[in-house]
């Protein structure tokens, strides 16, 4: 027990050290995600989200395999992979 209070001593220092600590719990965290509410609520539609998650990814590959080795739609397919867009510019 007295680690974990000492841990959380720590993180508390360090949270007051830097200013303030934010953690965006429900972000959405990958492409996948876009399809689903909270990437439409977080970016405000599935295109602006798609955007903003897509760079860097696999744009060329119709379909993708998944940790659990399925086979899924890449959402990423056909988002241009070196027009770099900002979100806030798309509808």
């Amino acid at each position: 027990m007295p680690a974990l209070v000492l841990w959380f001593i720590v993180l508390l220092s360090a949270a007051g050290a830097t200013g303030q600590v934010q953690v965006d719990v429900n972000r959405p965290r990958s492409p996948f995600d876009c399809v689903l509410p909270i990437g439409r609520q977080w970016y405000g539609s599935e295109e602006r989200c798609l955007a903003y998650l897509c760079g860097g990814q696999n744009v060329y590959n119709e379909y993708v395999f998944d940790a659990q080795n399925r086979r899924r739609k890449n959402p990423c397919f056909g988002q241009s992979p070196t027009e770099l867009r900002d979100p806030s510019e798309i509808w």
